[in-house]
């Protein structure tokens, strides 16, 4: 019911600002309104993966992924439509692959507060990560020194980890060794789905101008697949409105009236949200799906210099 009332909340509001916009101006959109944007920068995230007893919510464990600085290229393209209406394009990509550490804990005891077992795995990396997000943007106020405005639009972000090798230390310290690093344990891919609303707004002195923009969300969708080769184990997690949100900072110099120089940074959180979690063991021949048994959850912060250019 309440994700019906929200779609119907975002239709009515959109329609509402695409039919203000056309009533304002008989306004015939060129290709001279197009603005494109290239960037490089740097990503460091952080996403963790939970298991819950869906008996009692007793977390059995947790794993946390961390990579720092991930080299990363992103594009952007905008289009006025209207004079108070854009249509937003924007998406980014690792270009290679980065090292980071994949911590995983467990607490197999229910009455012990600390983890009974865990395992450490320095050489683990992020494989390929990447975003794309389509937006709509009406500027409630638009001239050559301040813009204000609103946003809604849909992005989706997907990251690919792998761990190698590490040690480990089971069963409060019972069982204690190293794994050869060029043995893969685990692999580990995350995707989020998410509808946004958010705030836009810039202003622009002589040739030097700041902006930002502040995004959020409660209908986002997540889904992940973590294998354990090892244990020759697949697990899938699934879950639905997830809260996000995100804030960025930018501020640039205008080398010419159409040519602007800026530096970004964009802070996301994803917050966590319990979901069904199901798992295939292919030695016993053992599946299982259970409710309210999973958690996904991802911070990130993305730093870029860029180029911005009006035609």
């Amino acid at each position: 019911m309440m994700r019906n009332i929200n779609r119907a909340v975002m239709v009515l509001i959109g329609s509402n600002l695409v039919a203000n916009a056309y009533a304002s101006d008989n306004y015939l959109a060129s290709w001279d309104d197009v603005t494109v944007e290239v960037s490089a920068g740097v990503l460091s995230t952080t996403t963790k993966e939970r298991v819950y007893d869906p008996t009692n919510g007793h977390k059995d464990s947790q794993l946390n992924w961390r990579v720092n600085n991930a080299p990363v290229l992103k594009g952007a393209l905008e289009w006025r439509v209207l004079p108070k209406l854009s249509l937003g394009l924007e998406g980014w990509s690792t270009v290679t692959k980065r090292g980071g550490v994949m911590s995983d804990y467990d607490w197999e005891d229910e009455s012990q507060k600390s983890w009974t077992s865990k395992s450490y795995h320095p050489k683990s990396q992020l494989n390929h990560a990447n975003q794309f997000d389509l937006s709509l943007k009406y500027w409630l106020l638009s001239d050559d020194d301040a813009r204000v405005g609103i946003v809604s639009g849909y992005q989706q972000t997907r990251y690919r980890f792998s761990a190698y090798g590490g040690q480990y230390n089971y069963n409060n310290g019972q069982y204690v060794g190293d794994l050869a690093n060029s043995l893969l344990g685990i692999s580990y891919r995350q995707t989020f789905k998410t509808p946004y609303i958010g705030l836009l707004a810039s202003y622009r002195y002589q040739q030097w101008e700041v902006g930002g923009a502040v995004k959020y969300s409660a209908w986002g969708r997540a889904s992940d697949v973590d294998e354990h080769y090892l244990a020759n184990t697949t697990f899938k997690s699934s879950l639905t409105r997830q809260k996000f949100a995100a804030l960025s900072l930018n501020g640039g110099y205008y080398l010419t009236d159409n040519a602007k120089l800026y530096l970004e940074g964009t802070w996301g959180r994803t917050f966590n949200q319990k979901g069904t979690s199901r798992y295939h063991d292919r030695d016993e021949g053992i599946s299982s799906s259970d409710k309210n048994s999973a958690g996904i959850e991802s911070t990130s912060l993305m730093a870029n210099i860029g180029l911005r250019y009006s035609f």
